[in-house]
């Protein structure tokens, strides 16, 4: 029996696709929603903290009884699975952050989020929808049929008050000393750890030096940026399995 694969999501929407899940092909994946997305949408957002949505993936898991997992995290997901890891290493295998955040440079976008009145994230989001198209076009994915249903799914998998919400939490735990010094005590320990990014977005992505120097792999997703499950989802897999030998 293999060990699941755990990917956790970023900003918007899930990773629960079924084209994505069927990439790993006979691999367990496990792709939970985040409080206040998609099953939990109704989440409190004065509740949602990277601490809070940690713990939450961890009694999601221990609900199903799938204990441990190859922990995989996607940008603000990749902060998620940092904590997920340091408080609940009984469930963690090995760790891998896809273009996770790690600084207040990785959350440049959930910065202006952050900042903005609910109105205004609300004006955003419903423009995304209205050109789903133009949003995923800017983020260098071709429009095919299948990349525009999922990022629509994505879009309405939450509402506005937990994208601000979420981007709250990400800039309050990214921009405090103790986040780099709790990534630098978990890595310390030796687990197995990887760093994914898309060629074309890797320069944007603020790795510290120290951690490129512990990772057990970094490695690049050639041809794709950071959105990197919509442009290419088997390579995406193939580059995880990979890592984790499941």
């Amino acid at each position: 029996m293999t060990t699941p694969i755990l990917l956790i999501h970023g900003l918007f929407g899930s990773l629960s696709d079924p084209r994505i899940v069927a990439a790993f092909g006979e691999t367990t994946v496990l792709a939970p929603d985040l409080m206040g997305y998609g099953a939990y949408r109704s989440a409190d957002p004065d509740g949602i903290t990277m601490e809070a949505q940690a713990d939450h993936v961890a009694a999601w898991m221990r609900q199903r009884g799938d204990a441990p997992a190859h922990v995989v995290g996607h940008s603000i997901g990749g902060a998620v699975a940092m904590f997920f890891a340091s408080r609940h290493p009984e469930l963690t295998r090995s760790l891998t952050s896809v273009e996770g955040n790690f600084t207040l440079k990785d959350a440049f976008w959930s910065s202006q989020i952050a900042q903005m009145a609910l109105s205004g994230v609300e004006a955003m989001v419903d423009g995304y929808k209205s050109d789903v198209g133009g949003w995923i076009s800017a983020a260098n994915v071709a429009p095919t049929p299948w990349a525009l249903d999922v990022a629509q799914r994505w879009l309405h998998n939450q509402p506005a008050s937990t994208v601000r919400a979420q981007a709250r939490a990400v800039v309050a735990a990214t921009g405090r000393a103790q986040y780099l010094d709790m990534v630098r005590s978990l890595l310390e320990t030796g687990a197995p750890f990887h760093l994914i990014g898309g060629a074309r977005s890797r320069l944007g992505w603020d790795v510290p030096d120290w951690v490129a120097r512990i990772a057990t792999s970094n490695s690049d997703l050639a041809a794709t940026g950071h959105l990197m499950m919509l442009e290419a989802p088997e390579r995406f897999a193939g580059a995880i399995m990979s890592n984790c030998r499941v």
